[in-house]
């Protein structure tokens, strides 16, 4: 491991530049550079120099130039600095026999983009998701920021770990960026990075991944009991949404009807619809999924975040406010500003972003028992309806929820229970 560090550093004058640092011959420095590069080759400059001052000077004749010899003596060093009791013959024998150099040589710069460019067309065929899509284009944009000018064959497991240590800091980040990346930070990043090494090592620009030799955190995962509405909760949300009409806003005039978003919240919590706007299912999901001809709500591969089909039941209460606030007339997404619109709605009311899918959950799992039927409805597995949604809520609680219905509409007192359905008499 090298004793001199080489971090981003943003100048009082706004300049972003790469600092040196480090201590030679006891004392402390600090360098700044335009380029990583230039950092780099000061950085190894003064490796060298610090191991060939730790070395003691003997008389002996030579046939190696003054160069040379400095180099065989680092090299000598640096094998010593590795705890490795093997001579500098066998050091270079070894080299000679196990070494390859990289097929084609490229720029981390321009390896980023051009991996970027393929994930977009996997984007295209279906392959990954928008969200998958948005993250690799951030770590790319930012590996071409932090490595650009260095060729991809030269980067060491070192490199990814002072890389991934340090924080993105990007120009438009909302948020104050935090002095140390979080164990789950970390990995999400070493997986993006270890997945452009192999697409290099496939294209003959690394010989090997050097991110295999960076170490994942491991994580203990502590989500246990989901967070649901009560049925009391979810009776008063919608009761408020059938007369809302959006925020008000000073220099705003445009309201939007009465109940624009009763189908939105009823979708998500009488169907358990992931509530996602932006490229998750209740973005994606059509009128023509909603079919109220034979009760069932279709979400295709296409529509779904597991890429597989499956049909939810349309119960008696959802349909009443499906037929109150048809999806035709009320579009199941707002037209205007639905991301504000939504902030707003779950500040006020304190809602997580999945608790109208998990109230779904429970509610179908305290009213019907089967925990089978539940997950087919909501795409999860059973052992996560188990661990996770199981006895959650009491039948009665269920029950009362089931029987939510839009101001005006009732269900009948007695409604027969029959394969995850209500059946009215």
């Amino acid at each position: 491991m090298s004793k001199f560090k080489i971090t981003p550093f943003l100048n009082p004058s706004g300049a972003k530049v790469w600092r040196l640092s480090g201590t030679l011959n006891g004392k402390r420095f600090r360098e700044n550079y335009k380029t990583r590069n230039e950092a780099v080759a000061k950085r190894q400059s003064y490796e060298v120099k610090r191991l060939n001052e730790t070395s003691e000077g003997q008389t002996v004749w030579t046939t190696l130039t003054h160069n040379q010899n400095r180099d065989a003596i680092a090299a000598v060093n640096l094998l010593k600095s590795h705890d490795m009791d093997c001579s500098l013959s066998f050091a270079v024998n070894y080299l000679l026999k196990n070494y390859r150099p990289p097929e084609n040589e490229k720029s981390v710069s321009d390896a980023s983009m051009e991996y970027l460019r393929k994930r977009e067309q996997d984007l295209v065929r279906g392959f990954i998701q928008k969200r998958q899509l948005m993250a690799i284009r951030s770590e790319m944009n930012w590996i071409k920021l932090c490595l650009g000018d260095i060729p991809v064959s030269s980067l060491s497991p070192e490199d990814f770990r002072e890389y991934l240590e340090k924080p993105k800091d990007a120009p438009r980040n909302r948020r104050k960026v935090p002095e140390v990346a979080t164990a789950k930070t970390w990995n999400n990043r070493r997986g993006l990075v270890n997945t452009f090494c192999e697409y290099c090592v496939d294209q003959g620009y690394l010989q090997e991944n050097p991110v295999a030799k960076v170490a994942q955190h491991k994580i203990k995962h502590q989500r246990g009991t989901a967070k649901t509405l009560s049925a009391d909760q979810v009776q008063e949300l919608m009761n408020f949404l059938e007369t809302y009409t959006g925020p008000q806003y000073k220099r705003e005039i445009y309201r939007n009807q009465p109940g624009f978003l009763v189908p939105f919240f009823a979708l998500a919590l009488f169907a358990g619809i992931r509530p996602d706007w932006k490229d998750g299912e209740m973005g994606k999901l059509k009128p023509k999924d909603v079919d109220l001809k034979t009760d069932v709500i279709r979400i295709e591969p296409g529509v779904s975040k597991t890429n597989e089909k499956r049909i939810i039941k349309i119960q008696p209460n959802l349909r009443l406010w499906l037929e109150h606030y048809p999806v035709g007339q009320y579009p199941i997404l707002p037209k205007k500003n639905p991301d504000r619109i939504l902030r707003a709605l779950r500040n006020q009311f304190s809602l997580g972003h999945d608790v109208l899918r998990h109230t779904f959950i429970s509610m179908t799992v305290g009213t019907f028992r089967s925990v089978g039927d539940a997950s087919l409805q909501a795409g999860n597995s059973e052992a996560v309806i188990r661990k996770h949604y199981l006895d959650l809520k009491s039948p009665e609680e269920a029950d009362q929820f089931w029987r939510i219905v839009p101001k005006g509409a009732s269900l009948p007192k007695k409604m027969k229970k029959k394969e995850g359905r209500y059946i009215l008499p």
